[in-house]
């Protein structure tokens, strides 16, 4: 019986082991972010826009400005996505109408930019 119990403990610490980053990935990531993935084809959408246009390491204004129309023609049903495009469109203007010295700005494109990456992983890297 003992060697029967043992045995037993040895197997629901494994299945805890093995379960826990399972449970950790489903999980809510708190903080308001957000923690389902958006479907495949919006992060095709979203990733077209922010691939194309000049370098934004190079020239962030061109950059900025050349993604404003385009991530505000995704149509989404996802509200925590389009939530994000919106907060992304309104940092990018503010951006370029402050001829790129809007620090506010720049913060919030960099948190839109890993919300986005949070629901379409590599998007807006």
């Amino acid at each position: 019986m003992k060697g029967l119990r043992s045995r037993s403990r040895y197997v629901v610490l494994a299945s805890v082991a093995v379960a826990a980053p399972l449970w950790a990935a489903c999980g809510s990531s708190g903080g308001g972010a957000q923690a389902s993935a958006a479907p495949p084809a919006l992060c095709q959408k979203i990733l077209a826009v922010l691939s194309d246009g000049p370098d934004p390491d190079a020239d962030p204004l061109g950059y900025a400005l050349s993604q404003i129309k385009p991530l505000g023609q995704i149509a989404t049903s996802d509200h925590s996505v389009r939530v994000t495009l919106d907060k992304l469109i309104a940092a990018d203007r503010s951006l370029v109408n402050s001829n790129g010295s809007d620090h506010a700005a720049k913060t919030a494109i960099a948190r839109a930019d890993k919300a986005l990456n949070t629901a379409c992983p590599g998007v807006a890297s």
